[in-house]
């Protein structure tokens, strides 16, 4: 007896099945689309043409159009997911207001 490697249903009761995986999830593959990644490089592009800098005591993060994105203390830490979703926040809600003027 086979069992599909992804559900666990049976596959066949006698026989020798090359397939791994049942009808089923054959066919929800099929249908699902692959995981897209995203680089800096690709997409929006904020981190690619950001500018980090130091002044006055602050990490500041600005977009190449000088928009202030993000800024904190020298000392603090904070993770860089929190930073560049906090960022592109800010630099969409700016875009959209440029084109609205």
């Amino acid at each position: 007896m086979q069992f599909c490697t992804d559900c666990g249903g049976v596959l066949n009761l006698f026989g020798n099945d090359t397939s791994s995986l049942c009808s089923s999830c054959i066919q929800h593959r099929k249908k699902a689309p692959p995981p897209k990644t995203v680089t800096p490089e690709q997409g929006d592009g904020i981190l690619a043409e950001s500018i980090l800098c130091v002044e006055n005591g602050k990490i500041i993060l600005r977009s190449k159009e000088g928009w202030q994105l993000w800024s904190a203390p020298v000392e603090s830490q904070t993770e860089l997911a929190s930073i560049m979703k906090g960022a592109k926040l800010i630099y969409n809600i700016r875009k959209r207001r440029k084109k609205k003027k």
